[in-house]
């Protein structure tokens, strides 16, 4: 029998090869002459032909992405195991968060944003992240604002964003380039498109900021699948495989920009989240300013006068970055600079310079372990994780302040991309059926309503379990009613996030309800009950306020503030305990 390729049409009855036939020519009928037995016919029409050799069914698979202030990375789930991607062409897993206009006016980011801003300081930016999902008028960005090393200007939607070369770059569209880079990275080791995500962030991100970042992964062309907080993951990435039975973790994220510590409790691959807090105004990047600010004092005594532009102090704070990761493992470096030369630095010098920045972290660590009853001794294990954990200091003050030792077998730099890879091939097993991964979150900063004359009326606290539900109940009149909502701790409106307005008309006296749900990763929606009509879905208007017209809403707010009560006694009390007045 001749051989044949695989696919192609057997020959049924030959004795010689059929020459071979093109596409013009027409395929030939099925022999009908009367040599043929009619049973013999039916058989050559029946012959099954052979079809394609299949191709297995690729596994799915669901990105794990870390996107750092300082740097981002994607880790996916290989035969169980997690692994951090390469970028293509490189052997690193690193990709630097910044944004450039080039020479061409087009923006770039990752490693061509950092040789342009070799070339030109003033073309890139970093940092960027911190501005996601803030408006001009929010109080994490009047905090931020004297930190950051670039002036703020505001995007033709209202929010917060920087102008380089005259081109106002939100930070929306810059999280999507590097989340689109990253996408790239994934399709380029896998050999195929990856379009699904768990995407991690900081502890303190808000409603709106978290909305930004599902923008934006909308953007790059990825499907969101679960917001996960960024230490949560590191906690996840450091259980895995572990078999721990109840077990208490504390975990310090100190990265880039900003420090994130939670508390969580882990049960083999399950995950519960109990506590989290942290500092938004506190992160590596303000470690590298103290280090460029003694480089720049360096460079003052030999004539070298200090850069009056913030975008001038990218190099400086370059070299400061090079400095401080090299002063983790020696005791001393020499610092070179296109400017000029400077003495070298030694780590006793860096240690000095940012003592106070080291003793900012155990504080927030021992209040947040305060704030919730918890003890050091009472915790199982201690992670510190992000890049600027790598300093001895912040390592030797956190276990003096603790009383306890660090743990320093987990990925410092990679944990947080490897947990969220971790629970999404988790979500993708326990769609399938089958044993996976959870993470169970709360609540990390309470959402509340305005009440006339400014404070804030608490609707859902902080560290409540997600999901979560909560009806508001408002009486009210024929007529619009307006209600903003905030996020944060503070008790007046002018010092928390504002969230947005909610916009009902009302066609009849009675109340209101107000239905709040949050989701496993704390996305807010609204759903709204009028007198004499149904449930249904309502939603925020978002767009930036001036002070008049944010003290205008306040002073429309139907809820009323309750007068102060004298004391009364036990029953007043008792009310009090259980939430009632």
């Amino acid at each position: 029998m001749p051989n044949t390729e695989a696919g192609s049409a057997p020959t049924v009855a030959a004795t010689k090869a059929a020459p071979a036939r093109t596409e013009s020519e027409p395929t030939p009928p099925v022999p009908q002459d009367a040599d043929v037995p009619r049973n013999r016919r039916r058989a050559l029409l029946e012959v099954p032909l052979p079809q394609p050799a299949s191709t297995p069914a690729l596994p799915e698979v669901v990105l794990g992405i870390d996107l750092g202030t300082s740097h981002a990375r994607v880790a996916i789930v290989q035969d169980g195991t997690p692994k951090l991607i390469p970028l293509p062409g490189t052997n690193t897993t690193d990709l630097p968060a910044l944004i450039a206009v080039n020479g061409t006016g087009d923006l770039v980011v990752g490693a061509a944003a950092q040789t342009e801003g070799q070339r030109a300081p003033r073309r890139a930016i970093s940092g960027l992240k911190r501005l996601l999902g803030l408006k001009p008028r929010s109080p994490q960005l009047r905090w931020l604002a004297p930190l950051l090393p670039f002036p703020v200007t505001t995007d033709t939607n209202g929010d917060s964003a920087v102008e380089v070369r005259g081109r106002v770059i939100s930070p929306t569209l810059f999280t999507a380039m590097l989340l689109r880079e990253l996408k790239h990275a994934a399709a380029t080791h896998l050999g195929r498109k990856a379009t699904r995500a768990v995407i991690c962030a900081p502890t303190h991100f808000t409603d709106r900021q978290c909305a930004a970042l599902r923008e934006a992964a909308t953007l790059a062309g990825l499907d969101a699948q679960r917001i996960l907080i960024a230490p949560a993951a590191a906690a996840l990435a450091y259980a895995h495989g572990r078999g721990l039975a109840r077990k208490r973790v504390l975990v310090v994220d100190l990265g880039g920009g900003g420090l994130q510590v939670c508390v969580v409790q882990v049960t083999g691959d399950d995950l519960e989240v109990i506590t989290t807090g942290g500092d938004a105004t506190l992160g590596g990047m303000d470690f590298d300013a103290r280090i460029a600010e003694a480089i720049a004092s360096d460079l003052s005594e030999q004539g070298v006068p200090k850069p009056d532009h913030p975008l001038d102090w990218a190099p400086l704070r370059t070299a400061a970055e090079s400095t401080k990761v090299a002063l983790s493992s020696r005791e001393q470096v020499d610092v070179t600079l296109p400017s000029g030369t400077v003495p070298p630095i030694n780590r006793e010098r860096v240690e000095a310079l940012t003592a106070d920045l080291a003793q900012r972290v155990t504080t927030v660590v021992r209040d947040v372990l305060e704030s919730n009853a918890l003890s050091p001794q009472g915790l199982d294990a201690v992670l510190l994780v992000g890049g600027q954990s790598a300093a001895p200091l912040v390592r030797r003050r956190l276990e003096e302040s603790l009383g306890v030792s660090v743990r320093d077998d987990v990925d410092a730099r990679g944990s947080v991309a490897l947990g969220a890879a971790l629970l999404g091939q988790g979500l993708l097993l326990a769609k399938a059926g089958k044993p996976a991964a959870t993470v169970s979150e709360v609540l990390s900063s309470p959402l509340a309503v305005a009440e006339r004359g400014g404070t804030l009326r608490r609707v859902l606290e902080r560290n409540t379990r997600l999901p979560a539900t909560k009806t508001l109940v408002l009486p009210t009149v024929p007529g619009p009613l307006e209600l903003a909502l905030f996020q944060g701790a503070a008790t007046q409106a002018s010092d928390a996030e504002y969230l947005g307005r909610l916009t009902l008309n009302v066609e009849r006296a009675g109340e209101v309800e107000l239905h709040l749900a949050l989701s496993v990763d704390g996305a807010l929606s609204l759903e709204a009950t009028l007198p004499g009509v149904k449930r249904h879905a309502v939603s925020l208007a978002t767009e930036h306020l001036d002070d008049a017209a944010f003290d205008a809403l306040i002073a429309r707010s139907p809820l009323i503030p309750e007068p102060e009560r004298r004391p009364g006694g036990v029953l007043s009390g008792l009310k009090k305990l259980f939430g009632r007045r």
